[in-house]
């Protein structure tokens, strides 16, 4: 399993914490976690996605690649990549 339960110990937002559940579930499950794959599952609205993901990005608990097709991808960092929250 690629998520760390490490995720619920670092006062993230709850839409930042959800989206970090289906960027593993989409990775885990072989499907690629794009904006428009992960909004399609995606409960809350729907500009909270992005900020949410910027928000991963910003910790370095996620990262963003652009595939072939310049399509933003998302993956999980492992626990020891992550940065603590500043401030």
């Amino acid at each position: 399993m690629l998520m760390d339960r490490k995720i619920f110990t670092l006062d993230l937002s709850v839409e930042a914490t959800s989206a970090y559940i289906l960027v593993c579930s989409f990775v885990e499950g072989g499907a690629p976690a794009t904006v428009e794959s992960l909004g399609s599952f995606w409960n809350g609205p729907a500009h909270a996605l992005p900020s949410a993901l910027t928000e991963l990005r910003n910790r370095r608990i996620v990262e963003e690649i652009l595939d072939e097709r310049l399509v933003r991808r998302y993956f999980p960092n492992p626990a020891e990549f992550w940065l603590p929250a500043v401030g």
